[in-house]
C-alpha cells in the first residue's frame, strides 16, 4: 500500500506532506458545510438551491484564480488539453452531477436536519459507489467490501426506522438518498473517465462550478438570492 501511495504520489507530483494538507483541507471543508448550512437556515431564510449557487459561485471564482495562476507559472511549458469540444460533456455531465448533490444534500439538512442529512447522504454514498463500479467497471467489492455495504446498509435502515429520539422525516430522507446519488454517479464518471490518464481533473473542476452556478442561478433566483433574517 505503501509503495502505491509514493508511485502515485510522486506521479502526481505531490510531496506526502502536500498530498497529507490537501486531504486535510478538503475534509474541514467537506465536514463543516453541513454544519454551515444548518447553521444559515437558522438564522435566515436563505433555501438550500441560493445557498448552493453561492457556495458554488464563490468556488468558481476561486478555482479560476488559482488556475490562473498556475498557467502563468507553466507559461513557458507546452501543456497538452483535449479540444473544448471533446471535454464538454464532461464538464457539463460533472457538473449537472455536482449540482444535483450539493442542493440535495443542503435540502436534506433543512428538511430532517444535520445530523440524519448528513448520515444519509455520507453513508448511502460509497454504498452507491461501490456497487455502482461493480456493475459498471466490474469492480470486485470482495468480502470486506460486502461486509462494509451490508452494514452501511443495515445502519441506515435502523436511523430511518428506529429514529432513536432524532427527527427523521422522510422527504428529508429522500433528498439524502438524492445526494448520495449523485455524489456516487459524479464519483463514477470521473474514475471513468480518468482510466485512461487523459482527463483534465483541474480544467473539468473550474468549468464544472461554472456549469453549477449557471444552472441554479434562474432557480436560485426564484427562491431568493439574498437572505433576509427577523433581525
Amino acid at each position: 500500500m505503501s509503495n502505491v501511495s509514493t508511485a502515485s504520489t510522486a506521479a502526481s507530483g505531490l510531496s506526502v506532506g502536500r498530498g497529507l494538507l490537501y486531504l486535510i483541507v478538503a475534509g474541514t471543508a467537506w465536514g463543516t458545510a453541513g454544519g454551515a448550512a444548518a447553521l444559515v437556515f437558522k438564522a435566515g431564510d436563505m433555501g438550500p438551491v441560493s445557498l448552493s449557487f453561492w457556495r458554488c459561485a464563490g468556488g468558481f471564482v476561486l478555482l479560476y484564480a488559482v488556475r490562473l495562476l498556475r498557467a502563468r507559472r507553466r507559461a513557458g511549458q507546452a501543456a497538452a488539453s483535449a479540444p473544448l469540444r471533446q471535454r464538454l460533456p464532461r464538464i457539463v455531465a460533472t457538473g449537472v452531477a455536482l449540482a444535483v448533490f450539493q442542493t440535495a444534500y443542503f435540502a436534506a439538512v433543512e428538511s430532517t436536519g444535520l445530523a440524519v442529512g448528513t448520515v444519509v447522504t455520507m453513508g448511502a454514498g460509497p454504498v452507491l459507489i461501490a456497487l455502482g463500479a461493480r456493475f459498471t467497471m466490474d469492480e470486485r467489492l470482495g468480502g470486506g467490501g460486502i461486509v462494509a455495504v451490508a452494514g452501511a446498509l443495515a445502519g441506515l435502515l435502523v436511523l430511518v426506522l428506529g429514529g432513536g429520539g432524532v427527527s427523521v422525516r422522510p422527504p428529508g430522507v429522500g433528498w439524502g438518498l438524492l445526494s448520495a446519488a449523485a455524489y456516487a454517479t459524479m464519483t463514477l464518471l470521473t474514475r471513468w473517465w480518468g482510466r485512461d490518464g487523459s482527463a483534465d481533473s483541474s480544467g473539468t473542476t473550474v468549468w464544472s462550478f461554472a456549469v453549477v452556478s449557471l444552472c441554479l442561478l434562474p432557480l436560485a433566483a426564484l427562491e431568493g438570492l439574498v437572505p433576509h433574517t427577523a433581525d
